[in-house]
């Protein structure tokens, strides 16, 4: 099943939460699934009723490594011990949703920028690199949907 692209905008917004540093290697090997793990579970014990959607906000700072902040929209100081944020301007976006039968994250990726690419876009890395959301009870990308994408202009 091929991949249904189209551009979505993001008004203005402060994504608050857990800022992770750590390589591509650290990444591979679940630090990343780990700390959406956790941060589920504490959100489910301190927000029972709320349902709102995780979002990783990611850029490369070296060819090794990445900065990666998981949180939610707007203040939160209860889900979060020291809460780190991110402001970011009114976004566009090409995405499309990723589901478990689609195969490997990255090579949706790759499929994505040529369609960008195709399509006359052109990259905005000038904040950040990708953008992840998260419905509740996420689990990984082989057992759970979500949303990627990818800055432009």
């Amino acid at each position: 099943m091929d991949a249904i692209y189209e551009i979505a905008q993001r008004p203005a917004q402060r994504i608050t939460g857990h800022l992770w540093e750590g390589t591509f290697m650290e990444a591979a090997d679940g630090a990343i699934h780990r700390l959406i793990a956790e941060t589920q579970e504490h959100r489910r014990r301190t927000h029972p009723r709320d349902h709102s959607t995780l979002i990783g906000l990611s850029w490369n700072v070296h060819p090794e490594g990445f900065s990666y902040l998981l949180g939610y929209v707007g203040e939160d100081c209860q889900t979060f011990a020291q809460p780190e944020h991110m402001d970011l301007p009114a976004m566009r976006f090409a995405t499309t949703m990723h589901r478990p039968e689609t195969g490997d994250v990255f090579v949706q990726y790759k499929k994505m920028y040529d369609w960008i690419a195709a399509e006359g876009y052109t990259l905005d890395t000038t904040r950040l690199h990708y953008r992840e959301e998260y419905e509740p009870g996420f689990v990984s990308p082989s057992a759970s949907s979500l949303r990627l994408m990818v800055p432009i202009r």
